[in-house]
């Protein structure tokens, strides 16, 4: 239920076509909150994006999505025979762009006078919060709270600046404030003593489906995968099995690599992103496309995290043997053939939804 955003070129990269029995919600980076009208920043791209499994639907029409989309999700438990294991992936937009909600909610926090972004903001997380209760109290009435596990998390940090202070860089970065996100998981049935704690755990976003599948009672063995079952880490305070991860790899519009080992973290090329519309051609004379490049321009940045979470102090040129190990571990990595090139359609134009009669619509590529 909700925002899906994994891909909609063709009908393969689909949510039924993914795995999931049902599906209520939109492909795309973000709509509107009100009348489910996508579109991008430059204009040409705009469209109806809502769908009730493969086919569009005007249900809700003028209903907040937030509203909708908790409403579809309770619908979802109480037809849900209780002694089935069920997964509901519920992926609200709030609070994505565009600034959108009732106003009821921010007047909690500005009762007078035009309303200011950051009430709005405030308003959209009211708004989620109350959202979040409605699917609780619906878990709770029939009768199935007390064997769920509520995983809530994010996807990134926030994109405005200044957004994840005390951490540095937002949103499309490899900082600390553009990757960490803050997150809980809740389970009725978790030991006491396990309630109510933080952990420094390292956790990456890939172990979530290994977690999943053991919670699921999955016993097969998992092959090539990147991800940890974190289970015991989270509900039984066993020490994490994750040591290191990579933050990113990707060569596709200039360099950036970054990998943490321990307390570890070193950024090797530009810790910004570029927007993924831009073309290639205007960048390959503007920035570093190589190790080598990266290296040379001194693009290099090594951070104790342990002691330094917000990333203030660059300790590349004092931490020589630190850099020689991460520097080789990722060119070890890229040398190994597993780093995946990301699957984006070229000829995005196909893709117009003034070519599907207005609406966000597969079928324009073939999945791979």
């Amino acid at each position: 239920v909700g925002k899906w955003h994994l891909g909609f070129c063709d009908w393969d990269y689909t949510p039924t076509r993914r795995g999931f029995g049902t599906f209520f919600g939109f492909y795309t980076h973000g709509a509107d909150y009100y009348e489910r009208l996508a579109s991008n920043s430059e204009g040409g791209f705009k469209g109806y994006d809502l769908r009730s499994n493969e086919s569009v639907t005007h249900e809700g029409e003028g209903e907040y999505s937030a509203q909708l989309f908790s409403r579809k999700a309770v619908e979802v438990i109480e037809s849900h025979e209780g002694k089935q294991p069920m997964f509901l992936y519920l992926a609200f937009q709030s609070i994505h762009k565009p600034i959108q909600v009732p106003d009821q909610y921010s007047r909690r926090y500005q009762p007078y006078g035009k309303l200011t972004k950051d009430s709005k903001r405030k308003g959209m997380i009211t708004a989620l919060d109350e959202a979040v209760k409605n699917v609780t109290t619906a878990l709770k009435q029939s009768k199935m709270y007390r064997d769920t596990v509520i995983i809530f998390l994010s996807d990134n940090g926030g994109a405005d600046k200044d957004a994840n202070w005390p951490l540095r860089g937002r949103k499309n970065s490899v900082w600390e404030g553009g990757t960490r996100s803050v997150a809980f998981v809740s389970y009725p049935r978790m030991p006491k003593r396990y309630r109510g704690r933080s952990t420094d755990d390292l956790f990456h976003i890939v172990d979530w489906y290994p977690t999943i599948l053991a919670l699921a009672g999955y016993s097969k063995q998992l092959t090539d995968m990147d991800g940890y079952d974190q289970w015991l880490s989270l509900a039984a305070g066993w020490p994490g099995p994750r040591t290191e991860l990579v933050y990113n790899i990707n060569t596709a519009l200039r360099f950036t690599a970054a990998i943490r080992v321990g307390k570890w973290k070193l950024i090797w090329g530009y810790p910004e992103g570029l927007r993924s519309n831009v073309p290639r051609k205007e960048t390959r004379a503007a920035f570093a496309q190589t190790l080598g490049k990266a290296r040379s321009s001194d693009l290099l940045y090594l951070f104790n995290l342990e002691k330094d979470p917000n990333e203030t102090a660059n300790l590349a040129h004092e931490n020589k043997e630190v850099m020689k190990i991460l520097m080789k571990k990722i060119r070890r990595i890229m040398k190994s053939g597993k780093v995946v090139k990301p699957d984006t359609p070229f000829l995005r134009e196909r893709g117009n939804p003034k070519y599907f009669g207005g609406v966000v619509s597969p079928g324009w590529c073939k999945a791979k």
